[in-house]
């Protein structure tokens, strides 16, 4: 019986919802290895109050996927409290572009003796 109900909830559009999300929370579960959910909420309720012969049905379909894992960045904060990439407490390397002449040669070497 119940299969027969859920097929005709929104002309089935229900039932295509929750096919489209399942997809979806399966393939999120297998790229991240995490535990995912598909909920279907029914809530029936009287089309008009003194008659009990005709019923409202309303349907929600909620799912979760899981997310990767995000990234994190590393920043430092400064005297006036922004945020920079650099330490401000560390001193800057002096570094110079050394100029090359030539390409040198390169050799093979022999390891084994």
């Amino acid at each position: 019986m119940f299969q027969d109900f859920i097929i005709h909830i929104n002309n089935g559009a229900t039932l295509a919802e929750l096919s489209d999300e399942l997809k979806k929370v399966v393939a999120a579960v297998r790229q991240t290895g995490k535990a995912g959910s598909l909920t279907l909420a029914i809530n029936v309720s009287l089309a008009a109050k003194g008659s009990d012969r005709v019923l409202m049905v309303k349907s929600e379909v909620k799912s979760k996927a899981p997310q990767p894992d995000r990234g994190v960045t590393v920043f430092y904060a400064t005297d006036d409290n922004l945020l920079v990439r650099n330490d401000p407490q560390q001193l800057p390397l002096p570094l110079r572009v050394v100029p090359v002449d030539a390409p040198r040669e390169l050799r093979e070497v022999n390891l084994n003796g």
